[in-house]
């Protein structure tokens, strides 16, 4: 502190006019300086926006700040002395009063307690809210529990944006349901993709096939590779086929082939190439009944039906089951084919289900599929005029019977069985085997990793992404993961979510629920793109979440920062431990220090010393500054926030290194608090460090008076949220790429369907029109036949037509949806949510609209796009302008002609001459990879409510857009 100078009148406190009082804390001209700044300090704790106490023991009160007294409207003297449970925030029900004293007696224990409650905690004790809520045991030196710390934050505003979110999600749901509507496009889609897929996976198996017949110098590792590349090419290409085929049967265009042939020795033949996956897994595989069998069949067909029903056996059957394959004649010239296993069955209610096409057994009960292999079977069944039935097996198990006739339908032509091979690829289902590396089981000085992963092939290939770095050991459900956690703790968890038996989401809730287990980061590697399971695992259970397919570089480098995170974690608790002692005393002293603060210089000095401690070891960042804004004092953890020492922040300006487009604000803020317009304020804002980069802050700050020799000073508590801010940024992102693909997508999907829709009844119009052309060019016109091909030449034209008219009202925008909306609220709310991307973009946007202004009666959804699109464009061409702050106007006025006039003014590089023409065109985009949609369908939702949407030309700079909305 300085020195002592003598008193000047401009300061009432330093020329005697008396005392001044901050937040109920009296700070006296006559206050020695130890007391001034144990005063100082009072102001500062009070101050702070959380809920923040001291209790004994057994639950006496000893301190509480300001802020959580005032919520409930509350004195210190009503509180001090008395049981914690007794105080007016906990009188919501008896229910909470007593938890709160169990919660009490927990930490009495020793152990940190947690929990959510709704206390009364605004207007004075009237009104509640919601309170994330903890009580940290403070031990002594001895190691006993000498204090009990409260501390409590306000998550109302939290739960409000997931109640918000759950809603959202609800009409997620709805416009999902009216998805399903245009099934049929997915279908045809479908089968398009799927033919076009084979060329790719063709140029894929060949050249893997001749790598591994002609790469004699490759090594295991790469032949590893290879392998599985191909043996997963092969997976995806009978997907393929299978949708194909389904395609072909809902187009009625399947044809039958019959052959004669011996039902047996086929199926010994389809048995023979499962029997190495059989040995592996120590599965017994029969083939049992008649030695010979003949029956008109498709061949290919039946092979699929037969090596389907047995993958599906071996794919539910558990190490060292059984598998049978029974083929018998029955009665009425059919046969019968039965394949039994010993797994888990099929449950009572999937059995009506279980051929259905994407039909999928639980996640419990097995591996999951596609869904489309029992729905082939019935399907080609069905085509042998035959049928399928499931039921359970004796003593557990299910049985699949195919029941088929032995001679195929009359009129059919039946080729003789010859001696040509089945046409069926390899269908074994098992893995390449991970090559021998010569690497140590567990080498020393490296972190090691869990990777809980069903699919061999993954497993295998995450083994060899992580090898060369950690120690990896692999699991494959989550069952054997938990036991494997458990025993010996790894330090990171790489897991799928959806295994057989025991999934990854149960995994993780059973590791987290287990005590004193340590956090360990735990990532998650799943094909499951589902935002709303990976914002609630990402928020309570796990730190990242990638979807499957994933660069394995990205991976490395994921893993590498959770690592080097726990680490560093690891680190530091094993520091903070070693220095637990001195934070114990320092919290005795301080409270200590404030009931002899009249009695004792000593204990001055001492508490002086203790609030030093709190002061330079808060995580926290606390600073002290002058009217300007000039730092006086900044504790360590403002310095390491921003990127300074300690003799460096000295001196820096506040306002300064405030984010440019917000120091205006900043700087009327601290002129307020300085000339007492205001006693505090809180703000969200961006920071610039000194090493380049933004530090994004919560920010409380106060004004402290004069006191003795110095001046006023600015009291400001920093408490650093870029990593929430850039996941919030980064999410919102993700989210925006995801719907520009999503747009894409639809688009390719309605022009294929249209196209496809259309060009039906225009290839018969030609046809019928070459037809009649013909007729009428003979040597004697045949005009019946004109007359019958120009008929189908309109009912051809007509049916066109139709399409065309069904594709119009498919895509007719909806009704308005009229209400009364209040314009200055609607574009409040608008502004808020795009708080990010305008600074972000370095945009300051001022709203213009009068006092007076009436309601609006329009749809406010669709009046909410407009303006958000007309917002969005003006920032994008002011971000690729450079220079400084931008500024983006948007004006609101009545106009008694037109209704209300809207208009959005930017100082951008503005419209180009030979756009402006097309400028409302649909696909017309002057952006590099825009859509061109934005503008036009603003202009359809503004013609719809009956006005209009136009470029004012006659701004000299930037652009400016102009609509209104008639009086309805």
């Amino acid at each position: 502190m300085r020195p002592s100078t003598t008193p000047t009148a401009s300061d009432p406190l330093r020329a005697g006019a008396g005392r001044s009082s901050v937040r109920g804390v009296v700070l006296d001209a006559g206050d020695a300086p130890d007391v001034r700044r144990q005063k100082m300090a009072r102001i500062i704790l009070d101050s702070m926006y959380q809920f923040l106490g001291l209790l004994d023991v057994d639950g006496t009160v000893l301190e509480i700040n300001r802020a959580a007294l005032d919520g409930a409207g509350l004195c210190l003297e009503q509180v001090v002395g008395r049981p914690f449970w007794h105080a007016r925030w906990w009188e919501v029900s008896e229910e909470v009063r007593v938890r709160v004293r169990e919660m009490i007696a927990e930490a009495r224990e020793g152990r940190f307690v947690r929990c959510d409650f709704e206390v009364y905690g605004e207007q004075h004790g009237e009104k509640t809210i919601s309170i994330d809520f903890s009580l940290t045991p403070i031990m002594n030196d001895a190691g006993e529990v000498a204090f009990l710390l409260p501390e409590g934050r306000n998550i109302t505003e939290k739960i409000a944006i997931s109640a918000e979110l759950t809603r959202k999600n609800g009409e997620l749901q709805n416009a999902l349901e009216r998805l399903k509507q245009i099934d049929g496009f997915k279908t045809k889609f479908f089968a398009n993709v799927s033919h076009e897929l084979r060329t790719p996976l063709a140029l894929i198996l060949g050249p893997v096939d001749q790598l591994l017949k002609e790469g004699m110098a490759l090594g295991e590792r790469e032949r590893f590779r290879l392998k599985t590349i191909k043996h997963n090419a092969q997976s995806l290409l009978q997907q393929v086929n299978d949708l194909l085929d389904l395609a072909r049967i809902d187009a009625d265009r399947m044809p039958m082939a019959y052959v004669c042939a011996n039902i047996t020795a086929m199926a010994r033949d389809i048995a023979a190439s499962f029997a190495e996956i059989a040995e592996e897994r120590s599965i017994t595989l029969r083939v049992r009944g008649e030695s010979e069998l003949y029956a008109d069949v498709d061949r290919v067909k039946f092979v699929r039906v037969l090596v389907n029903l047995l993958a599906n056996a071996f794919k539910f059957t558990p190490p060292g089951g059984r598998i049978s394959c029974t083929l018998e004649r029955i009665q009425d010239a059919r046969f019968l084919v039965s394949v039994q296993d010993t797994g888990p069955g099929v449950a009572d209610p999937m059995k009506p289900q279980i051929f259905d096409r994407f039909t999928q057994a639980e996640a419990g009960q097995g591996t999951m599929g596609s869904g489309l292999g029992l729905n082939i079977v019935k399907e080609f069944v069905e085509l042998h005029g035959g049928t399928v039935v499931v039921v359970d097996a004796p003593g557990g198990g299910a049985i699949f019977q195919v029941e088929i006739p032995i001679r195929a339908p009359n009129g059919a032509f039946v080729r003789e069985s010859g001696e040509e091979p089945l046409l069926h690829a390899d269908y074994r289902h098992g893995t390449a085997s991970m090559p021998d590396m010569h690497l140590p089981a567990n080498r020393a000085g490296r972190p090691r990793v869990l990777v809980v992963e069903d699919n061999p092939d993954l497993r295998l290939f995450l083994f060899d992404v992580l090898i060369d770095e950690y120690n990896v050991s692999l699991e494959e459900d989550g069952a054997a993961a938990l036991a494997s956690a458990l025993a010996d703790p790894p330090d990171l968890i790489i897991t799928d979510l959806m295994m057989p038996r025991f999934d990854g989401e149960r995994f993780i809730r059973a590791l987290r629920g287990t005590p004193d287990f340590p956090r360990v980061p735990i990532l998650v590697l799943s094909a499951r793109a589902d935002d709303v399971l990976r914002e609630s695992l990402l928020e309570a259970l796990v730190q990242d979440y990638v979807t499957k397919p994933f660069s394995p570089q990205e991976l490395r480098a994921r893993v590498r920062n959770l690592v080097a995170v726990k680490c560093t974690v690891d680190i530091l608790q094993k520091e903070l431990n070693t220095q637990a002692s001195d934070i114990c005393e320092l919290t005795n002293g301080l409270v200590d220090s404030r009931k002899t603060l009249q009695k004792s210089l000593l204990a001055l000095q001492v508490s002086e010393r203790r609030w030093l401690g709190l002061y330079e070891n808060t995580a926290v960042g606390i600073a002290l500054a002058d009217r300007d804004g000039r730092i006086l004092s900044a504790n360590p953890a403002l310095q390491e926030m921003l990127g300074y020492s300690r003799s460096e922040i000295l001196g820096v300006n506040l306002i300064e290194i405030t984010e440019e487009s917000q120091r205006s604000r900043t700087e009327m803020n601290v002129q307020g608090l300085f000339d007492g317009v205001r006693p505090s304020y809180q703000i969200q804002k961006r920071y610039e460090k000194k090493c380049g980069g933004f530090l994004w802050a919560n920010v409380c700050a106060s004004r402290i008076p004069a006191v003795d020799q110095e001046g006023p000073m600015l009291a400001v508590i920093v408490e650093d949220i870029t990593a929430r801010k850039e996941g919030e940024q980064s999410l919102a992102a993700t989210r925006s790429e995801l719907a520009r693909v999503s747009r894409f997508t639809t688009m390719g999907e309605l022009v294929a369907s249209i196209a496809h829709e259309v060009n039906q009844p225009l290839s018969a119009v030609i046809t019928n029109s070459d037809a009649a052309l013909r007729w009428l060019s003979l040597a004697e016109p045949n005009h019946d036949e004109v007359v019958a091909a120009l008929h189908r030449v309109n009912r051809d034209a007509t049916l066109a037509a139709g399409v065309i008219t069904r594709i119009r009202k498919f895509l007719r925008a909806g009704e308005i949806k009229r209400e009364r909306i209040v314009v200055a609220r609607l574009l409040n709310e608008l502004l808020l949510m795009l708080q990010t991307v305008l600074l972000d973009a370095g945009v300051e946007v001022d709203v213009s609209l009068p006092a007076d202004l009436p309601e609006l009666q329009a749809d406010a959804v669709q009046l909410q796009q407009v303006i958000l699109n007309l917002i969005v464009n003006a920032v994008d061409a002011m971000r690729e302008q450079p220079g400084g702050a931008h500024r983006l106007l948007v004006e609101v006025k009545e106009d008694a002609a037109s209704g209300m006039l809207f208009a959005v003014h930017d100082d951008g590089p503005g419209v180009p001459a030979g756009a402006r023409d097309k400028l409302f065109d649909a696909f017309f985009s002057t952006k590099q990879d825009g859509l061109g949609m934005g503008l036009a369908i603003s202009r359809t939702i503004v013609e719809n409510h009956g006005g209009r949407l136009w470029l004012d030309a006659a701004v000299p700079s930037g652009a400016r857009f102009v609509f209104n909305i008639p009086a309805a």
